[in-house]
């Protein structure tokens, strides 16, 4: 995805302190939503790729140059959500959930590794609390840089919208949610009035995106003219990426906001920044 940064005419650096600010983190580069709740309004966006010399890097060294290059990392914030973008991550249902037994149930799915810390937000839609890991040294330069931080993983906003699309649809057709991200993407489906599945995929290319996708719907015997399909995240208009996609998808959805805050960005789709846009209200 392209880089972008964008603002509303009333936003004001010397005002950030009433803001709340929502940030991502990939291994690819970040992107951020600055929210102004006092005028209601989405004030700034920004996506920023991480140029060849970074690559390489930690993603703590990665932190640390975001928050020392970008003006606006440097700021205080009244509220900040952060979601690092991991597919270390697991949901344990809430009569199951034991804080004290709580590596144990990771990993049945996942290595907690030596240096990393395990965090977890309650899902009350499907009444399950997701687990995930983050390496301590990067949570220890985020909480230093913002004490009043809160870690909410990518899947939260996933899960909640696909549930609220899947109870109010009218014609109950299985629903499919897909979130795009730089190397992996998440597939959830909701079938039948119940959460069915939510897996993450590693991609390199769109033929990989493809094939995953395809293949889990035929596991699951969802018919391509027989459900409701959206995509969130990074997949462009207009880009040979989305044209492969569309060639064998033609009723993909690229879902637009649904938010009561208002969005007035016309030159950057509101699905590309969907989970981060939507940060701040999944704090449950």
């Amino acid at each position: 995805m392209k880089n972008f940064f964008v603002f509303n005419e009333g936003f004001s650096k010397s005002k950030t302190s009433s803001y709340i600010l929502s940030l991502q983190l990939d291994e690819t580069g970040y992107s951020y939503v600055i929210t102004d709740t006092v005028g209601n309004i989405y004030a700034a966006l920004n996506h920023h790729n991480f140029d060849k010399k970074i690559l390489n890097k930690s993603i703590l060294e990665k932190a640390e140059i975001m928050i020392k290059e970008d003006l606006f990392l440097s700021k205080n914030y009244k509220t900040v959500y952060f979601s690092l973008v991991t597919n270390k991550a697991t949901l344990i249902p809430a009569e199951l959930f034991d804080k004290k037994s709580l590596k144990e149930l990771f990993t049945f799915n996942h290595k907690l590794n030596e240096f990393e810390e395990l965090h977890f937000n309650y899902i009350d839609k499907i009444a399950c609390y997701n687990v995930f890991a983050i390496p301590s040294d990067l949570t220890t330069i985020l909480v230093n840089k913002f004490p009043e931080i809160i870690f909410v993983h990518q899947n939260n906003v996933f899960i909640n919208h696909l549930i609220k699309v899947g109870k109010n649809i009218k014609f109950k057709l299985p629903v499919v949610h897909v979130n795009l991200n730089a190397k992996t993407f998440e597939i959830a489906i909701y079938q039948d009035e119940q959460f069915v599945m939510l897996n993450s995929f590693l991609y390199t290319n769109e033929n990989d995106f493809v094939y995953y996708l395809l293949n889990t719907l035929e596991q699951y015997d969802i018919k391509l003219n027989k459900m409701h399909l959206n995509i969130t995240g990074f997949l462009e208009k207009d880009t040979e990426f989305y044209y492969f996609v569309h060639q064998f998808i033609p009723k993909l959805k690229l879902l637009s906001l649904d938010s009561k805050i208002t969005y007035n960005f016309k030159d950057v789709d509101s699905h590309l920044l969907y989970n981060v846009l939507n940060l701040h209200n999944e704090n449950n």
